[in-house]
């Protein structure tokens, strides 16, 4: 067996303590960057200016300069909350009434989507959704008749109303009311 010298000895060690360090530098990217994103799009600019916390938010329609988004799709209008289950419920109710696609989707704040509701699966029934923490909730009212416990991964997250339109200046006067029946509101609120 072959002995190594300590030159080659101190460049194994080099070699495996930047392959150590590659490897956690990933990890930590990997971990922080859909959470910085998010944290971004909850807190930002953009946010504090639609004032969206546990209130319902309509941005205006997508053209060709809009950018917020990488890539947004002009055929969808959006609808946006922040909510924060952290201090107890929130209420989100929605009764868009229309034969066309729509969908709410909800993202924890590391990104992940975690609960999605369309046009299909709500069939002409209006949304009501009760948004909890995880655990115990010994603050909560009680839940209203009718609505459907959604637990939250995370202590904020952020709501995603789409409503599709082949035509938004020949539909407007349909999608925008059915997008703005979209309230988010604390408990009891």
């Amino acid at each position: 067996m072959r002995t190594w010298t300590n030159p080659q000895r101190l460049w194994f060690y080099r070699g495996l303590t930047l392959l150590a360090t590659a490897i956690l530098v990933h990890l930590l990217v990997v971990w922080a960057t859909p959470r910085l994103i998010m944290n971004r799009l909850m807190s930002g600019p953009a946010a504090q200016a639609m004032n969206m916390r546990n209130q319902a938010a309509f941005p205006p329609a997508v053209d060709a300069t809009a950018r917020r988004v990488v890539m947004p799709s002009p055929d969808l209008l959006y609808s946006v909350c922040v909510f924060d289950v952290s201090a107890g419920p929130v209420r989100v109710r929605a009764n868009p009434g229309l034969p066309s696609y729509w969908s709410i989707a909800l993202y924890a704040a590391n990104s992940d989507n975690f609960f999605v509701l369309n046009d299909r699966q709500a069939g002409a029934a209006p949304v009501d959704l009760w948004l909890v923490s995880e655990g115990p909730n010994p603050r909560d009212p009680a839940v209203p008749p009718g609505a459907r416990v959604v637990v939250s991964p995370s202590a904020q997250g952020f709501l995603l109303m789409r409503v599709l339109t082949a035509d938004y200046e020949a539909e407007k006067a349909v999608v925008e009311p059915a997008r703005r029946t979209l309230q988010c509101s604390r408990a009891g609120a």
